[in-house]
Parts: C-alpha cells; structure tokens; sequence
C-alpha cells in the first residue's frame, strides 16, 4: 500500500537502475510490475515542486518521431493513451499519413510527465521533468519505446497540516495543526516525534534538523499513516515550511518567461516585466519601487491574466513583492471628516465597494483602524492607487495618502490560526487548568511548556478558543468583566455571543468590550498565582506580554 505521495522503486540499490513510478494506493500483486517475481533494491518518494519543475499549473510537451527532434512532431497538453489516433500537423513530415508509433525524442515545456513503455499507461514508466531530452536513453529508457504519456499535477493551495506523534493518525495521542514555517519543533513543546501526518492542503517540505538543514521530505495533500510514507528512517522531523508561492509571467494569459517566488523579494530585476501572475498561497503586496516602496497593489489566491486584473495600470512596472502578515484582531475602523480624529465618524466592520453610494461622503480627513488589516482604494468599486493599512491612526490622511478621497475599502481575508502564546516575563505557556468535562471549572493559567493540547489556541473571528475544547471560547469566569477576574471557558449557545479579544503587535490581549483590559499573570504567593486574569494596561509590565508561536 502506498499512501499520500508518490514513489519510485528502483530494481538496484542507491537509486540506480530503472525507475518505476507507483502513486498512492493498493497493490495486492506484482501485476502492475508485469511480473511474477521482483527485487526492490531502492525507493525513494518524489519530491514534486523541486526547482526542476517550474510551472506545474499548465503541462505542455512536445514530441518527436525521431532522435535529435526531428521528423514529424506533436505538442501535448494532457494525457494521451496512444499516439495512434494523435492529429499531426500538416507539414511535418513526409509521413503524414502513417501513425505516430513511439517518441524518438521531446521536450518538456511545462510540468511534471511520466511517460510509459506501452499504450494505455502500461509498461516501464519513465519520470519527465522539465527540459531536453535528445534519445530514449536520456530519459533512462529501458528500450526505445515510448508510447503513452500523462502529466501529473501538485497542489499548492493554502497549507495546513496536522502531525501526529502516534501512528495511523491516531487521536489518542498529542497533535499539532501546522499552518506556517516551524524553524525548530522543540519550541512549539510538540516534539520532533512524529509519527503521522495528515497533509490537508498544500505542499510543505519537513527537515529532519532544525533551522530547514538535514535530510528533507516532501509532503504532498494525503495522509501519511508512518514514517515511512514520507520515505524517512526514522520520526524525526525538526523543522518544517511551507511552498508559500506566487508565480509571476512576462506576458499577459500566463505567457512567456515565468519565475516563482517563495518570499519577500526586494528587487526584481529590470529586465523582467511582470504581466500576469497566479497566487497559489498567501497574501501579497506588489510594489512599483524596490524594497517595498512606492505604489502597491495587493494581491489574495487567484489568477491575474493581465495587469488589470491585478488592478495595477497598464503600463506599471513591479519591482518588489512583499508577503503580509497575520493580524490579530477582528475587521474595525473608523473614518473621521476632519484631521486630528475629528468631526463626523463612519464606522466600517466589512467591505464597502462605494462609500459614496452607501450615504457618507468619500472627502475623509483622518482614519483609525482598529483592527485587521485594511485595503484601501482611492475610487469606488476597489479602484485607482491602493494602500495597506494595519491597526493604527493616520490623523491626516491626505498628507499620508496624497488622496483626496476614500473611494472603498476592503480587510483582508484571514484564515483560521493556531498558536501558543509564551509569557515575556516567565516564558510559561497559557494553558487551561481542570476537567474539560466540565467547562464551568476550567481556569487558564501558565505552566511550563509541554506537548499537550491544552496549550493550542485557535483564533477566529475574533474568538480564542482551546485545541481541547473548541466548541467553548475564552471568558471572564464570572458574569461581569471587571478588573481582577479570572479567565475561564463560555459554552457557545444559540443566542448568545462570545467574547472578543484582539492581540497587539507588541503581544497585548485585550478585551474587545472594555480594551483597556488585558491578560495578565496573578502573580503573589497564593494558590492560583499561575491563574490568568484581566488588568488594567500597565506599560513596561512584561506579565501582560505575550509572544504568539504561530503553528
């Protein structure tokens, strides 16, 4: 059985000898093999995304009749089970009327392809990554036979997975949900044993040292039931990251060169204009100047044909590209009709396409985001010049902006996250406290940092809720929210709402109803001085700051 990615098996061992490609699933006999007795000396999974295949999205080949590309050809954008029936192009050859038996040659424009020794996908199989390849022997041909071809696709959606430290992704045990880059397991208190792994979407690279070094393995969307599915020795995995990606082209309709950035990139050379893109994950912000200066336009997972799709002018030229953060707080924001925070307010939780339209005059003199993180247009229906603007106060708006106007405005998206929170002062870990059988009795507090569940956090619109019991959200532990209460766990019930908590860049937890309210240790010598309660802001206290460990 093989499960979640695919292999190559090879007869010898070190990984020489013909490979035989073999995609997840049961083989109860050697009859895919087409044999009755086989010796695996090597296997090894295939590492899809490599720096090899540079545009996965659109397959295309071209096939030759003969070696050296020449004689009759045919270019190829899908999977063919025979070139019997394939549609040659009038003047290609001399024979034009015969059928188009085998492959004496090709090249790879595009994607990953395995090729086949026989008709219907049956026989040797032969991996194809980008590129020449001049005779059969190039392509590790077992004979000069090449009769069927398919490309395989990868998924590069936005990544989440979930590392198991027992086998078979059994719940019994500790899991962690992964959402971004860990440089170094240890420091989530999950561990570097990893058993299983359930990739849910993306495509992630797993190291077996911390900081990305060491052996690595690919980790494709499929389950992966032991170590051994990800082609590893060994459970350890010390480091992980995702393929977070944006593929730029220079030629409108994703045409011409391409190049694929993996992260923030502060000059892109001149001599590539960017014309088109796909954003496979992540959010993006491209800038017309280098190190992430001048006019932006920000960019969410989509496909962009054309610059104007992108929202940027015709003749733009991109020049640096920058990846954007999470945010920590719900949608909030306030427009002011004078400087300073001044004068008439509208107040703004979700998109508006066109302020004029909705009543309120666009002439807006000073701004105040209160939380998420805000895309803000110069005209209506998210048109004209674009600026990114995080929780802050911008008290005059038209010097900051060099507008005349708020035309529409939109916060951008945001998925749900994991993470642990660390106390600055102690370096503790919020956890919970009590039986999660009764949520009534539940406390939060800090403890020492560990693998249990009971230290994942989960936010979501607003809400923070416990891995261990999501269907509750975090809450005073009595009625009022007042200064000195103790943090608990509200059921969530129909009609009731759940409290909101928004987290500051410098590591605040505040209370959404009463912000000048925070998370803080108790502290003092008694019983429950590891207990989290509500306090005033205090400035330079390091209790109330915590350090979130994204997941």
């Amino acid at each position: 059985m093989f499960i979640g990615v695919i292999w190559l098996i090879y007869e010898e061992s070190g990984f020489q000898g013909i490979p035989f490609i073999l995609e997840p699933g049961e083989y109860p006999d050697l009859l895919f093999w087409n044999t009755q007795e086989a010796y695996i000396g090597s296997l090894r999974p295939l590492k899809m995304g490599s720096r090899k295949v540079e545009i996965p999205y659109e397959p295309k080949i071209i096939i030759f009749e003969k070696p050296m590309f020449e004689g009759r050809q045919v270019e190829l954008d899908k999977e063919t089970m025979t070139f019997e029936n394939l549609e040659i192009p009038a003047g290609s050859g001399e024979d034009e009327g015969f059928p188009f038996s085998t492959v004496g040659s090709m090249r790879v424009l595009s994607g990953l392809w395995v090729g086949y020794e026989k008709p219907g996908f049956e026989g040797h199989q032969y991996l194809l990554e980008e590129g020449d390849y001049e005779e059969w022997s190039n392509w590790g041909g077992y004979n000069g036979l090449l009769q069927s071809l398919r490309p395989i696709l990868s998924d590069f959606s936005t990544p989440h997975m979930i590392m198991y430290s027992e086998k078979d992704l059994n719940e019994k045990g500790a899991n962690i949900n992964v959402l971004g880059i860990i440089a170094n397991m240890e420091e989530t208190g999950f561990g570097m044993k990893i058993q299983s792994i359930n990739v849910l979407s993306g495509v992630w690279v797993a190291y077996e040292c911390p900081d990305f070094t060491g052996e690595q393995y690919i980790l494709e969307k499929g389950m992966y039931s032991n170590f051994g599915d990800w082609g590893a020795k060994s459970c350890k995995i010390s480091s992980v990251q995702p393929i977070l990606m944006v593929e730029v082209f220079s030629e409108p309709d994703f045409q011409g060169q391409n190049q694929i950035y993996e992260g923030d990139v502060n000059n892109i050379d001149d001599s590539f204009k960017i014309m088109s893109c796909r954003v496979s994950s992540g959010r993006w912000a491209l800038y017309d100047k280098e190190d992430f200066s001048g006019n932006l336009w920000v960019l969410e997972e989509g496909t962009f044909p054309n610059l104007c799709a992108m929202g940027c002018p015709h003749d733009a030229s991109i020049r640096s590209l920058k990846m954007i953060s999470y945010e920590f707080s719900e949608p909030d924001a306030v427009l002011f009709g004078k400087e300073n925070f001044k004068g008439r307010r509208v107040k703004v939780s979700k998109e508006s396409i066109d302020l004029q339209a909705t009543g309120y005059s666009p002439d807006l003199m000073s701004l105040e985001v209160l939380g998420g993180i805000w895309v803000v247009y110069e005209y209506a229906n998210y048109r004209g010049r674009q600026l990114l603007i995080p929780p802050s106060r911008i008290a005059q708006w038209r010097q900051f902006s060099g507008w005349n106007r708020i035309g529409s405005l939109r916060p951008l998206r945001q998925k749900r996250l994991y993470f642990k929170l660390r106390n600055k002062e102690s370096g503790m870990m919020m956890s919970t406290n009590g039986n999660v059988d009764d949520v009534k009795l539940l406390r939060i507090q800090v403890t020492e940092d560990n693998v249990a569940e009971d230290q994942i956090w989960v936010y979501q619109k607003g809400v923070i809720r416990c891995r261990i019991a999501e269907e509750c959200s975090m809450a005073s532990a009595g009625s009022l929210i007042t200064a000195g209460s103790k943090l608990g766990f509200s059921l969530d019930e129909p009609g009731t709402s759940p409290v909101l908590w928004s987290i500051s860049p410098e590591g605040r937890i505040h209370n959404r109803s009463k912000p000048n309210l925070v998370l803080d240790v108790k502290g003092g010598n008694q019983y429950d001085q590891q207990h989290i309660v509500l306090n005033p802001v205090t400035e330079g206290k390091l209790t109330q700051l915590w350090e979130i460990c994204v997941l």
